[in-house]
């Protein structure tokens, strides 16, 4: 019996292999206990192959969590550049204030 969507497909979704056995075994399991609550919430599909639809359509994603750190870092690089640049920016004003103020007199 063929499982579809196939590997080919599947694997479009994800980086790895690994990713996507991870992500289907994850979602299966959640299928899996929803369905001890109330048997029709997924239809009469198997978990794995409900999880390996979702995954196909975009339903189901992932975000590795080196990722998410290394965009808390870029915030964090980014907030303390703006910070500089408006200390940089509020220097040159009383700067050009202060030349201002020697000029006219």
């Amino acid at each position: 019996m063929m499982i579809k969507p196939g590997i080919t497909e599947l694997s479009k979704c994800v980086d790895s292999r690994y990713t996507l056995v991870t992500m289907a075994a994850k979602r299966a399991r959640m299928i899996g206990e929803a369905r001890m609550k109330d048997y029709d919430a997924f239809g009469h599909d198997k978990p794995v192959t409900v999880a390996a639809d979702e995954i196909a359509e975009g339903v189901v994603g992932y975000v590795r969590s080196e990722a998410i750190e290394r965009a808390k870092e870029w915030e964090e690089e980014k907030a303390a550049a703006i910070l500089s640049m408006n200390e940089s920016i509020a220097e040159h004003n009383i700067e050009s204030t202060e030349n201002n103020d020697n000029d006219s007199e």
